[in-house]
């Protein structure tokens, strides 16, 4: 898979599919985002999965500084897949630098290339700074969403 630059500048972020060698700075970021796991966790998680995930990187000076994982799901009401964003998350330090922005241009060229109209997410009530960003990126609220434990 050729990884799309998304910007000329030498220092822009870029991303790419996951493999296992991000194992590490995966697990590290998975943390940052709030769902801890070790290395070896998501290496196995990296080998399993619906065959319509894609696992994201952003690197930034030859470093892994972001992650994004797009799903696709075919819900039987909907004539066309529906993209879902099941994870975005920068390193603490290098937020600001266009590292999420990048990632959501190649999640949502991926989208549209496997022919989803449409791209949602979940996003905790407690992260408004994330809230801003998605809107920022035209997002719109529309949905509630209920949990329940199972």
């Amino acid at each position: 898979m050729v990884a799309h630059r998304v910007t000329s500048a030498a220092l822009a972020p870029f991303a790419r599919e996951a493999d296992d060698r991000d194992a590490a700075a995966l697990a590290h970021l998975f943390e940052q985002l709030g769902h801890p796991c070790s290395e070896e966790q998501v290496r196995a998680r990296l080998g399993f999965g619906p065959p319509d995930r894609r696992v994201l990187v952003a690197e930034l000076d030859d470093a892994v500084v972001g992650l994004a994982v797009l799903e696709l799901i075919h819900p039987l009401h909907r004539g066309a897949p529906e993209a879902v964003l099941t994870a975005l998350v920068t390193d603490a330090n290098t937020r600001h630098r266009g590292v999420a922005r990048a990632l959501l241009a190649e999640v949502s060229r991926r989208a549209r290339q496997a022919g989803a109209a449409t791209l949602y997410l979940r996003c905790h009530r407690r992260r408004d700074d994330a809230h801003a960003f998605y809107r920022a990126q035209g997002f719109d609220e529309t949905h509630l969403t209920f949990n329940r434990e199972l």
